[in-house]
């Protein structure tokens, strides 16, 4: 009995959201799990990621037509100075690829290399096909404005190199404008999805939370 009701309490959130979809959507997600590509608890969680209206949360330039991942990071008690100085320590230590710096003008850019894990759908002879986790290797310019005690954080050009897709054997860069938003495109709808939300979650959270952390701990650094 306690077996029964844990299913139903999972199945009520993923029945909200699964209300949300399209047909195709609603068909590409139960041919995951009546084939087997998908266990029970991943298609949970794509259920919950997957909401068209709400997800990803990622902007559009209106001028440039570029996603951009944008935030002003404060820093009380912090010069210009040794905030932008924190910052490039913190380029040196993360990228190693800085392209431009000026004091005066509180201008940093660095370009970025990470790679960041996904799913993906491959085929296993005749006609058969799994889903496996892969690691896609995403470019990206960093650009940092530093002004007074605030720090304007931007993410952009970002694209992806994918490598196993089923229509060619070589590399291919994707810019992120290309798959986003995620909807269904064919056999690759899983890793465009799941590599956005990836995405989403390297650049909102935890690049700008080390940046941000580095930043603080200055006086930490020279307590000695």
């Amino acid at each position: 009995m306690k077996k029964i009701l844990l299913i139903i309490i999972l199945m009520i959130p993923a029945y909200f959201i699964y209300a949300q979809m399209t047909e195709m959507e609603r068909q590409s997600i139960d041919s995951l799990l009546k084939t087997g590509k998908l266990n029970q608890g991943q298609i949970i969680w794509l259920q919950k990621k997957w909401n068209a209206e709400n997800y990803p949360e990622l902007k559009i330039n209106s001028r440039t037509g570029e996603v951009e991942i944008s935030d002003i990071l404060a820093f009380p008690g912090l010069e210009k100075k040794t905030i932008y100085q924190r910052c490039l320590e913190w380029i040196a230590i993360s990228y190693g690829d800085l392209i431009y710096n000026d004091l005066e003008s509180g201008k940093i850019i660095a370009n970025g290399l990470i790679d960041l894990t996904s799913f993906v759908e491959y085929g296993t002879g005749f006609d058969g096909k799994k889903v496996r986790q892969v690691k896609t290797p995403i470019n990206y310019t960093l650009i940092l404005t530093v002004k007074e005690n605030r720090v304007r954080y931007l993410i952009t050009n970002i694209t992806y190199t994918f490598t196993d897709l089923p229509e060619t054997v070589t590399e291919v860069i994707f810019p992120i404008s290309t798959i986003f938003p995620a909807k269904v495109y064919g056999p690759q709808w899983i890793r465009y999805f799941t590599i956005l939300d990836a995405s989403t979650d390297k650049f909102y959270f935890s690049l700008k939370s080390s940046l941000s952390d580095y930043i603080k701990d200055v006086k930490n650094d020279y307590n000695f």
